[in-house]
């Protein structure tokens, strides 16, 4: 006689498509599935614990099958397992190799905190307290750059990868072209490394000579067009306060004309520009040419918008934006993507690289963060070793965020796949204790929608 008994999960959840068909999935440990509800009433049957011969008063047939594949989903549990102490053993695995280096790749070298925009909606400078957003005090030198590239290189080495992928990001990397040409040229010098670039840039100070420069090294390049010029004009201004649009959108061009051309752009949205943000951005994006469109919500100043505004333009353009053969994706699209494509039961993940331990920043006053958005310190370049080791700020800062450790993530329907979403948003909240739910919501009512949209054939996945 069986006496083992089997309880529905506490983390088993389940979205209705609307067409006779679910996703199941476990709110830790993701692994969705398709099924019929039936599937999901035959789940719920074990809300309380019922061993397989109790259930035959319930099913008929064989259900010894079905109940090993939920059970090796985790969607059904043996009574009295709990899922977090798997998990917890996982993470232990993962913070071993995080001490070791072994998973860093990306080094995002903030070699300007400079800017020449004057956007009001820019986190950079909301984040952290300059006297001046256009200062030569504000960019790198050069030889912090070579130490900071060193240091970075020799912990990689020490877990024996060759690759490492260099950001320039934070404020407008431009201003400082001086560092960053020395370091593209110190890298390529660097015979056992193999480099590859990126570069977050508002485009105005380019010029042909420093786009070929960008070409030669093939150097990624991002920027932003928040929208058409109306939309555009609104947020995203100079240092005089003047529309930007028609200057982005010409060296966008002069990039065309070198055969260079962006992938895509990013759209940011606030209370301003919401209404003005429509299928004409994604028109904009297929007029240049481009593969990607993301768009994201102002953390601060789209506050006035209604959530289920937000997510109903999100589906909107994101539907529309496939039919057009574009990718559209945000942060908002992050949990989905992890929930459809990872598990920390195959390998591990977090909201971001950052959180699995993939990238560090190098800041131009010799602090270290776990990226440019943040303004949370974990450590200084000068004792660069230590933020590997046990009780660090960088190891206790990334330990926190796992999922599962989050305490106010305790029983979302998202927790894994979210894990507490961007950081930002938590030292953004210190100034509004309402935003973190606010943004849960978007991220959790957004999740859900994007799911309807699978199961009912709008999409097809396309995540690794």
């Amino acid at each position: 006689m069986e006496t083992k008994a089997y309880q529905q999960s506490r983390y088993f959840h389940s979205v209705d498509g609307g067409n006779g068909i679910f996703l199941i999935y476990h709110a830790l440990f993701n692994q969705p599935r398709e099924v019929e509800e039936s599937v999901v009433d035959f789940i719920h049957l074990f809300q309380e614990p019922k061993t397989l011969d109790e259930m035959a008063d319930y099913c008929e047939g064989d259900i010894e099958e079905v109940v090993k594949t939920l059970t090796d989903l985790h969607l059904l549990e043996y009574e009295g397992n709990d899922e977090l102490e798997l998990l917890e053993a996982l993470h232990e695995d993962f913070l071993t190799e995080l001490k070791q280096g072994n998973r860093l790749q990306r080094l995002e070298l903030a070699i300007s905190n400079a800017c020449n925009f004057g956007c009001k909606h820019c986190m950079h400078f909301l984040n952290n307290d300059f006297e001046t957003r256009n200062s030569p005090e504000l960019n790198m030198s050069a030889e912090t750059a070579k130490e900071s590239i060193d240091k970075f290189i020799e912990k990689v080495r020490s877990s024996e990868n060759s690759l490492v992928r260099i950001h320039f990001g934070n404020g407008e990397p431009l201003l400082n072209w001086k560092t960053l040409l020395f370091v593209l040229e110190y890298c390529e010098s660097i015979p056992d490394m193999q480099f590859f670039y990126a570069i977050n840039t508002n485009l105005s100070l380019l010029n042909r000579q420093k786009a070929e420069t960008l070409k030669k090294y093939k150097v990624k390049i991002s920027t932003s067009l928040d929208g058409l010029r109306e939309a555009n004009d609104l947020i995203r201004v100079d240092s005089k306060g003047q529309g930007t649009f028609d200057k982005i959108l010409s060296k966008i061009r002069l990039l065309e004309s070198i055969e260079y051309p962006i992938d895509g752009f990013s759209v940011t949205v606030t209370d301003t520009n919401f209404a003005l943000i429509d299928e004409q951005v994604i028109d904009l994006g297929t007029s240049l040419g481009v593969k990607d469109v993301s768009m994201d919500f102002d953390l601060v100043r789209s506050t006035a918008i209604p959530i289920e505004d937000c997510v109903n333009k999100i589906i909107d353009l994101r539907r529309y934006a496939h039919q057009q053969g574009l990718n559209f994706y945000g942060t908002w699209e992050t949990p989905y993507r992890i929930l459809m494509s990872h598990s920390w039961l195959s390998k591990p993940h977090a909201f971001c690289p950052s959180m699995e331990g993939k990238t560090i920043e190098f800041n131009v006053d010799g602090t270290l963060k776990t990226c440019g958005h943040t303004n949370t310190v974990v450590g200084n370049s000068l004792e660069f070793e230590k933020c590997f080791e046990q009780g660090s700020l960088y190891m206790q800062l990334i330990q926190r965020r796992l999922p599962g450790n989050n305490q106010f993530c305790k029983g979302c329907e998202i927790e894994g796949c979210c894990a507490g979403q961007c950081h930002v948003t938590l030292e953004s909240a210190k100034k509004d204790s309402d935003l973190v739910q606010r943004t849960c919501e978007l991220m959790k009512r957004t999740t859900k929608g994007l799911i309807v949209e699978y199961l009912q054939g709008r999409e097809e996945l396309n995540y690794g």
